[in-house]
This record gives structure tokens, sequence and C-alpha cells, in this order.
């Protein structure tokens, strides 16, 4: 059997891993924030529109990349920590979400041509909805992971590229997902001590670092802005080349004490994700509404208060019976009870 272990790091090495989670739900707040701002306004902000399809190939990619790092670990250990950790804690916070969101698109009025009726809530189990779709896509990535533990790392590897080329389309998310996003989570498994010798060569080579992250990015926009980014194997190429420049120039940040509102958003990242949406369209809407017309100060209004919101709202919840919200409570847990108040490192892929 073939083994490929996360390497054994102090914390001073993987500091950047914050911010890059907290890079990460930056920028997929902000693409849900411009295309909303667009559908309300009719038209797309220009500069936001743009970072928001510069983003597209390596957003998610990082993510992914990131959630696998530390799963090597879960993937070999007890089965039952695994279950509870991997599996009943992403269905948890999914289950719940879930409902709340689709619960106040019923009941609350608001605008774009997306209806959400009661049979939206009876689909929760087979399709996700909205953003929440990746807390279920993790679960899988996980589940799959397991089950192909043993299996040669090559084999693996073949078949997720294998999944990505295949290019599905069958308009069920799970599945069209899955293969589209597998490989980074598989790639972030294995490539575990390549990707920290990376940010470790980065942080030791900063100007060189920078550099080749800067020749990445450019190849990237190249790439994006031609339309040559939708032909398959060259978005899987900029996926590597965003995913790759964005590790190198957190980990130089980091080291630089630069990243610090970065990492801090990184690891409130889970509720970011799970909240932000109420105070977007909140807030997207009220701007409009009061007039305001520049569709990027609305973006970067909207996608501000988004981001900040859902951390103010855990802090205020979190000694209280509302804490449920972003919290797993004991009772949802397969394994002994844990500190209630500590925060959820989602990228390590739960608690």
């Amino acid at each position: 059997m073939a083994t490929t272990e996360t390497p054994s790091v102090p914390k001073s090495r993987i500091d950047w891993i914050d911010a890059a989670k907290g890079l990460t739900i930056i920028l997929v707040v902000m693409e849900h924030t411009t295309f909303g701002v667009q559908n309300a306004l009719g038209v797309l902000p220009p500069f936001f529109g743009a970072v928001a399809e510069f983003a597209k190939p390596f957003r998610m990619p990082l993510f992914f990349l990131v959630a696998g790092l530390f799963a090597y670990k879960a993937l070999f250990g007890d089965l039952r920590k695994f279950v509870d950790g991997k599996i009943v804690h992403f269905a948890y916070f999914y289950l719940l979400w879930s409902v709340i969101q689709i619960g106040l698109k019923i009941v609350v009025p608001h605008e774009g041509g997306w209806k959400v009726t009661y049979l939206d809530l009876l689909m929760i189990p087979i399709q996700p909805f909205a953003v929440l779709w990746f807390i279920y896509s993790l679960a899988m990535f996980f589940g799959a992971m397991r089950l192909l533990r043993s299996a040669r790392p090559a084999f693996v590897i073949f078949f997720a590229v294998a999944l990505y080329f295949l290019r599905l389309d069958t308009g069920w998310m799970l599945i069209d997902e899955f293969a589209w996003r597998f490989i980074w989570f598989v790639l972030g498994v294995y490539g575990a001590r390549q990707i920290f010798e990376l940010a470790d060569w980065a942080r030791a080579h900063p100007a060189k670092g920078a550099f080749l992250s800067l020749l990445l990015l450019v190849s990237l926009g190249s790439t994006v802005f031609s339309h040559l980014v939708d032909i398959r194997a060259f978005e899987l190429l900029m996926g590597f080349a965003g995913a790759g420049a964005a590790i190198m120039l957190v980990s130089i940040a980091a080291a630089r004490g630069l990243a610090l509102p970065l990492a801090y958003v990184g690891k409130h990242s889970l509720y970011i994700f799970l909240a932000f949406f109420l105070p977007m369209a909140a807030t997207r809407m009220a701007l409009v509404k009061l007039g305001m017309e520049n569709g990027d100060l609305v973006t970067l209004v909207a996608m501000s208060v988004a981001v900040v919101t859902p951390i103010i709202g855990y802090k205020l919840v979190e000694k209280t019976p509302l804490n449920f919200l972003f919290i797993r409570p004991d009772m949802f847990r397969l394994t002994a009870p844990r500190n209630a108040h500590r925060n959820v490192v989602l990228a390590a892929g739960g608690d």
C-alpha cells in the first residue's frame, strides 16, 4: 500500500494556510456579490466583474487543495472519529443552513428570477442549495478518499483527472461538482509535502517567489481574457497557476506579518460561508434602493459587510443558546464532547 503522509510542520511554517482560506472566502463572497449586483442593476460591475472572471479558474481549486492538506491522518484514522468529524460535522451544518436559507427565501420577499418553494426543502438531501454545495462536496470527497485510501496514488489521481476531463453536465450538482473538483482535493492529499515545500521556498526566497507568482498570474490573466481557459486542459493548468501563485504570495505575506487580516478571516471561514448570503443580499438591496448606481461601489460595500457580519454574529451568539448556528451541539456528535467554543478549522476538514 502506497502512503504519502502529510509532513509534520511547526505552526510557524503553516500560518499561511489561514490566510489562503481567508483569500478563498473573500473571492467566493466577491463573486456572489458581483453577480447579485449585476442582476440588480442590469450591468456587470466592470472592475469586480473582471476580478471574478480572473479568479474563477483557481478560486475553488485553491479551497479544495488546502482542504486536502491535513486529510491524510483522518483517512487512515479511527472510523468513528472520521465519520463524526468528516461526515456528520458537514451534514449538520449543511442541513441546518440549507433549511435556514431556503426558509428565508420562501418567507422574505426577494428580487431575482430564482423561485424558491417548499420542494427545495425536500431536495436538500440530493440537490445542494446555492453556495452550500461545497460543504456537501467536502463530505463526499472525504468519503471517497476513505474508500480509496488503499489504492495507489497514481491510480486515484488518474481517476480524478479522467473525471475532470469528462466535463459532466448532468444537471445534478453533486455529480457534476464532484467530477469537476475532486482532482484538487486529491492533489491536496497526495501533494501536501510538495505544497508545503513550495510555500517554504517562497518564504526563503521572497523576491524569486514574488516574481514567479507574477509570471503565473500574468499567464493566468492572458489565458482567461483570451478565452483559452475555455479549453479544459488550459483550465486545469490555470488552476495550478493561480493556486500556486496564491500559496506563494500568502506565504511571503504571512512571513512578514502582512497577512493577519486575511488569516483572521480564514479562521472564521466556516461562519462566513454559512451566513454571508443574508447580509450580502440585504446590503445590496438597501444600496440599490437608496439610488446608488456605481456597481463596483455597491459590490465593495456589500462584500465587506457580508464578510464581517457573520464573524460579528458568531461572536454575539457564541455563549448563548443560539450558538448551535455555528457550533455543533454535543447531541449531534458521535465522539466525546469537545470544547464548545473551539473554532472549527474548515480547511482541515471539520472538528
